[in-house]
């Protein structure tokens, strides 16, 4: 029998990812919006990564106003890590009205109950009910 997760990564909304602006791009945007030149735009986007390796190498965390924390973290195998906690103003930005105008697939599910989405999966795989 099929599963929940199934029908969802069958049938929920999807985003359509374009491909990842790398740093010549974003640095190309900021100098555009603040006046900035280029190159000072790619060094101060250089330097908040090495300030985030250097606070959070010291055990600090490090907050960026409308962008998030980033925290260092360490794993079971004592391995490191640096976790984000988004800032509130920007993930609710994204969903602001008319921000997002990229490309999203089964857009029309956004809200699906479990019932919902068993009778979908149902009537395409009869051979493979879903269990909920």
């Amino acid at each position: 029998m099929a599963k929940i997760l199934q029908a969802v990564r069958a049938y929920g909304p999807k985003l359509e990812l374009n491909s990842t602006a790398q740093l010549d791009k974003v640095a190309d945007w900021m100098a555009m919006r603040t006046g900035m030149n280029k190159s000072e735009a790619l060094m101060a986007l250089q330097e908040m990564s090495e300030a985030i390796l250097f606070f959070n190498g010291q055990g600090t965390p490090i907050k960026f106003p409308g962008l998030g924390t980033f925290s260092p973290g360490i794993n079971r195998h004592g391995e490191l890590k640096i976790n984000l906690r988004v800032d509130v103003a920007l993930k609710n930005g994204i969903n602001a009205p008319g921000t997002y105008s990229g490309k999203i697939t089964n857009k029309a599910n956004t809200g699906l109950d479990n019932t919902a989405y068993k009778e979908k999966w149902d009537a395409d795989n009869p051979d493979d009910p879903l269990e909920i």
